[in-house]
């Protein structure tokens, strides 16, 4: 849904691990913090539209994947896949790539 949805501020990147992983990236202004906005689920970065058009209005940092299988992230169609490490890994290795060294981590679910 990243590319989707928000075209010109999304990467579609692979991992280390083959893995493919979509996510709006807004790189933060003059040493303000980067938000780390995580989905719940079911559901996508789209969900975070209007936090990622405040925050970035307000020249903060946002990185909001789509989450392993779901919106334009990869799908596995293995259970093991989405351990909540390795996808706790996934976006570690999501914020190295982008250079980001800490966040404000926000989260919702159903």
């Amino acid at each position: 849904m990243a590319m989707t949805a928000f075209p010109d501020i999304s990467k579609h990147i692979t991992l280390e691990d083959g893995t493919g992983y979509s996510y709006v990236y807004i790189a933060a202004v003059a040493r303000k913090p980067t938000f780390l906005l995580i989905h719940g689920f079911p559901s996508s970065s789209y969900d975070w539209r209007h936090q990622i058009k405040y925050l970035s209005a307000k020249g903060f940092g946002v990185i909001a994947p789509d989450l392993l299988g779901y919106g334009d992230t990869d799908s596995p169609l293995e259970v093991e896949a989405y351990s909540t490490k390795r996808m706790s890994d996934h976006v570690a290795e999501i914020l190295k790539r982008e250079n980001v060294e800490s966040v404000i981590g926000v989260g919702h679910d159903w």
